[in-house]
């Protein structure tokens, strides 16, 4: 049966530590990075063009580019001109904070390789999806399989890690957005320690040790960030104040991400942080980066007489 369409969950990634080891000639850095994909999330309905070809895409809730300077429409034109299909129309309903180190707009874009994938029936194989994933952004890679990972490289070379568990986290992003170029030129590089934290972290995930995790938490980017931003270190103070296990910046800011034994204990936080003019999100750890559901035409019935 021929889908009218597809709804996909794209979920939001946080870093659980981010280690820059060095400047790369093509203007990228090499890291090291924990992965974990979270329960906050945008919605793409996805549906064939029936006249045209090429993209639409209309957005609703957090204003973002309706055009080709959003992500999503771009991986849609790649996704076709990889696939050979015809036009796609997307309706993309924007939650996750934007420009603030969670992966929105990498979210968005594989959701819609994958949902370009289901709605023209194509299987494509996975590497192909990773292969246009990559050229898209350092995170799409990662987002196409979410879950828990170790992100090396620019981030797109990726080791699975087990399903984390046992923690909460409370994410608490200042009204403003910060630059990923910028942040990284800002990076103090050539300060992680020969044994990588990061490994240390990821070490601390496969033996569900949460108070190792915790202690682990270390963003090479935050330090630069905070010199521009300020406002950074009062969010990381404030929620370390109110009871977070551990608190990192996420990515290249300005979410902070403050770790939580449950969601009582987020609740509680997100509660007392109110009114602070923060965005604040209490998510919890979760195992894909999108769910697709089909939305299946109704089957043509026979006239009565």
């Amino acid at each position: 049966m021929r889908l009218q369409g597809v709804s996909i969950e794209a979920f939001a990634k946080i870093n659980l530590g981010l280690a820059v080891t060095a400047a790369r000639p093509d203007g990228y850095h090499d890291i090291e990075t924990l992965f974990q994909s979270v329960s906050l999330s945008d919605t793409l309905a996805l549906a064939p063009l029936e006249s045209s070809s090429g993209v639409s895409l209309s957005v609703h809730g957090l204003s973002v580019p309706e055009g080709p300077d959003n992500l999503a429409w771009r991986a849609a034109e790649a996704a076709l001109a990889e696939f050979g299909c015809p036009g796609v129309s997307i309706d993309l309903t924007k939650r996750i904070p934007v420009a603030a180190g969670l992966g929105g707009g990498s979210a968005d874009a594989a959701a819609i390789l994958v949902g370009v994938d289901a709605l023209f029936d194509i299987g494509a194989p996975r590497d192909t999806l990773l292969d246009v994933a990559a050229a898209l952004g350092s995170d799409v890679p990662f987002m196409l399989s979410g879950g828990t990972a170790l992100g090396t490289g620019r981030g797109e070379n990726l080791e699975r890690l087990p399903a984390l568990s046992g923690v909460w986290f409370v994410l608490a992003t200042p009204r403003f957005g910060v630059s990923a170029g910028e942040a990284y030129r800002m990076a103090r590089i050539g300060l992680t320690e020969p044994v990588s934290f990061i490994r240390v972290n990821c070490l601390a995930v496969r033996e569900g040790d949460i108070p190792t995790l915790a202690k682990g938490l270390r963003n090479d980017l935050e330090a630069g960030v905070v010199s521009a931003c300020p406002e950074v270190a009062r969010v990381k103070d404030a929620l370390l104040e109110q009871g977070a296990l551990a608190a990192v910046m996420s990515g290249s800011g300005p979410t902070v991400v403050g770790l939580v034994k449950d969601e009582p204990a987020g609740q509680s936080i997100s509660t007392r942080l109110a009114g602070r003019g923060w965005d604040i999100h209490v998510v919890a750890p979760i195992d894909v980066g999108q769910r697709v559901t089909p939305i299946e035409n109704e089957p043509r019935r026979a006239n009565s007489l």
